[in-house]
Order: C-alpha cells, then structure tokens, then sequence
C-alpha cells in the first residue's frame, strides 16, 4: 500500500537540496512526484499546502536539477515513458522560471 506521506517527505527532502542527487535519484523522485499526483484527492489539507510549497521548490531549482542529472539530453531521457503533458514537472527544460516570478 502506498504510503503518501513518507512519499511527501521523501520530495520534500529532494526538491530542498538537490545538489546531492543524481539521475537515478531525480528520476524516482519524479515517480514519487507522479504517484502523489494520482493520490491527491486523498491528501490532507496540509499535505496538500506542503506539496504546492515542495512543488515551488522545485521550480525554483529546475535548472539545477535538470544539471544534477546530466543536463538537458540527460534529463529528456527520463522521459521515456511518455508523461502527460499536465505532468509538468517532468519537463521541467522547458519551463521558464520567469513564468513563476510572482512566487519571490
């Protein structure tokens, strides 16, 4: 059974300090991102709070993350499943951070 919120820590702690993580790391905290997403409706109102605040964290360190797995080529071959295009953080090369300004 799906443990939603050690998923939620778990992404929490990746999306804070990605300098230590590697391609295998981003890619499973992308899953665990995913799974999150499909468990939602199930979140309390502060797992819900502290996703959209781990969510800003990670658009705030979109390039750094996209670095810590190789680069851009690298990290566009994490996507070999082919997400949905609503699952935006696995395209998070093609996200202009200044479409988020308004967060800082």
């Amino acid at each position: 059974m799906i443990n939603v919120e050690t998923l939620l820590k778990a992404y929490e702690t990746d999306v804070s300090d990605p300098n230590e993580l590697g391609r295998f790391e981003v890619l499973n905290m992308l899953n665990n991102r995913d799974v999150l997403e499909e468990h939602k409706s199930k979140l309390t109102t502060l797992q819900a709070a502290r996703l959209l605040f781990a969510d800003e964290k990670l658009l705030a360190n979109s390039e750094q993350m996209v670095s810590e797995c190789g680069g851009e080529a690298e990290f566009i071959k994490l996507r070999q499943h082919n997400p949905a295009p609503s699952a935006w953080w696995w395209f998070l090369e093609q996200i202009q951070l200044e479409q988020f300004s308004h967060y800082e």
